[in-house]
């Protein structure tokens, strides 16, 4: 079989596991729970139309979503709608406050040396080693 047989089905995988994932991204969010209350927003709009029938849906997200406050007397219904106010869960701060300090119980002296290449006396080669570094060999064995 070729791939051109299983390209219908390849191609509805696909779309099946990019909606899976794009509703995975979206319930992830905090901004979920914002627009489910859309409903809200519409029965609120509907609520405001039964007291002024005139009252348009622009005219009423000026009312509700501008600095200024209305008086409709209703401010825990207005408090309900979707954007209203930022009700966050996560606050995560990926550095350490200013005031983090660490004290450590035998002081360090810094080694100061003029040379930038320093010496170091104690190390003991190892044959093992310097055996990684060397050229590969002919396939010949060599027995010693």
């Amino acid at each position: 079989m070729t791939f051109r047989a299983f390209l219908p089905t390849f191609t509805a995988v696909k779309k099946c596991l990019a909606v899976i994932l794009l509703v995975a991204y979206i319930l992830s969010g905090n901004e979920i729970r914002e627009v489910m209350k859309l409903p809200v927003l519409l029965q609120h709009y509907q609520e405001h139309r039964q007291l002024d029938a005139g009252i348009s849906f622009t005219k009423f997200l000026i009312d509700h979503y501008n600095d200024i406050p209305h008086t409709d007397n209703d401010e825990e219904r207005d408090n309900q709608l979707p954007f209203k106010r930022v009700d966050t869960n996560i606050l995560t701060s990926p550095v350490l406050p200013a005031t983090f300090t660490v004290a450590l119980k035998k002081p360090v002296i810094p080694i100061v040396s003029d040379d930038p290449h320093p010496k170091n006396d104690n190390l003991i080669p190892s044959a093992s080693i310097s055996k990684i570094w060397q050229p590969p060999k002919s396939g010949r064995i060599i027995i010693a």
